[in-house]
């Protein structure tokens, strides 16, 4: 993918990490080449789980390399989940920075923009797809992951929702990254792109409830 400079697309996290965390470059090219390979299998044949025998060839490396790195498939599945899932934090603090100067709204606005774009890329949408196919009902951590996108997209949103007037910031901020991440988890397991309607549709809706009187201190 392009350099974090480039306004159209999410930066490659290097390595897997904690949602929401600096990226820290391991240097483990071997690590990385399983984890690409495992992506571009689960893109390969969506539905159709790789098995690690597909994967280490993919990768052009050895099953012992893939356990002295993963305990299991599940593992790799889990981390690939994770890296996505910082590669999605990642651009969306990028698109905020990008809109500072049109105000908390523009901020929020940009952030909800850039979660949904991994719909409505075409590539980003197929990733996203494999990854929740492979994720859901299979790897345990996966729920956990979801959870920690949502509060990290949360602590991204808290800022511009307490300019913006609300009461409980932070309530209003979860509240908004909960909804959009479902949102995307929605329609890429539809396999419909969000035209321009529904995404506006779903932007102000969002923003209309980060001002909602329920959101405010009484």
């Amino acid at each position: 993918m392009k350099s974090e400079t480039d306004s159209s697309r999410p930066v490659r996290p290097a390595a897997p990490g904690r949602v929401g965390e600096p990226e820290e470059a391991t240097g483990d090219e071997a690590a990385l080449a399983l984890l690409d390979a495992g992506l571009a299998l689960m893109v390969a044949a969506p539905g159709r789980r790789p098995r690690v025998a597909d994967i280490v060839a993919a990768a052009g490396l050895s099953n012992d390399a893939f356990y002295r790195f993963f305990a299991s498939k599940d593992a790799l599945v889990e981390a690939i989940v994770e890296r996505g899932a910082r590669t999605v934090v990642g651009y969306v603090r990028h698109r905020m920075a990008r809109a500072a100067d049109g105000g908390p709204e523009a901020r929020l606005r940009a952030g909800i923009e850039a979660v949904l774009r991994q719909a409505s890329d075409e590539d980003l949408a197929r990733q996203t797809r494999a990854v929740l196919s492979n994720a859901t009902g299979h790897t345990p951590r996966a729920a956990h992951v979801t959870v920690a996108l949502v509060d990290a997209l949360a602590a991204l949103f808290a800022q511009p929702a307490a300019e913006l007037g609300a009461g409980d910031p932070m309530r209003a901020a979860r509240t908004t990254a909960g909804g959009v991440v479902a949102a995307l988890q929605y329609w890429s397991f539809t396999e419909e792109a969000p035209g321009r309607v529904e995404a506006e549709h779903l932007v102000g809706f969002l923003l209309a409830g980060v001002r909602a009187p329920d959101c405010r201190r009484r």
